[in-house]
């Protein structure tokens, strides 16, 4: 006899299964939408769309997972240091989702903006803290353009993004519990 799935865990495997699709979009097409030089940062982006869907457990889940795949793709940098960093965005989302911020469509493009501007500069930050000088190689107006392209991608992609990650995580029952354990049923 085979055992029914749990709601919960169906919506982690759908989550799962788009974490690896938006790297597969980033690595492969990222590099073909650069301005300036900078391409968009979707990893970010996702993470900031499960704190404002899911709240505080979700973004910080979810970015953890996010960032400890991206970090697979970067060569450069000490694995670890993208899911520190996104971890703490998403955390930081959605606690201030939670806490604050009224639901809005007008502000997922917002935090989309403000998010990946803290993001990029908490990954040089904990980067440089952690001996990573490369990634001040390019200087401060580097940094600076880097901020403002990814957060305007971002932003720009950020109601398409909220509303397909909207529809795998709330998909099915429970989905909202992201973070929490998977309950187990007792004979």
């Amino acid at each position: 006899m085979v055992a029914a799935v749990s709601p919960v865990f169906r919506a982690r495997l759908r989550i799962g299964l788009l974490i690896v699709f938006t790297a597969l979009v980033e690595t492969t097409l990222g590099s073909d939408l650069r301005v300036a030089q900078v391409a968009p940062d979707l990893m970010v982006l996702l993470v900031i769309c499960a704190g404002l869907t899911g709240g505080t457990e979700s973004g910080a889940w979810v970015g953890f997972w996010t960032g400890l795949l991206y970090d697979m793709f970067l060569t450069g940098t000490p694995v670890g240091l993208s899911a520190l960093t996104y971890c703490m965005v998403g955390s930081a989302i959605g606690a201030l989702r939670t806490t604050f911020l009224q639901e809005r469509r007008a502000l997922l493009p917002i935090a989309a903006f403000v998010g990946t501007l803290a993001a990029v500069l908490l990954f040089v930050a904990a980067g440089t803290i952690l001996g990573q000088s490369q990634l001040l190689g390019g200087g401060r107006s580097w940094i600076i353009r880097v901020m403002i392209v990814e957060s305007l991608w971002n932003a720009v992609l950020a109601l398409p993004a909220g509303y397909i990650y909207a529809r795998v995580a709330r998909g099915s029952a429970g989905a909202e519990r992201v973070g929490a354990p998977i309950p187990t049923r007792t004979a």
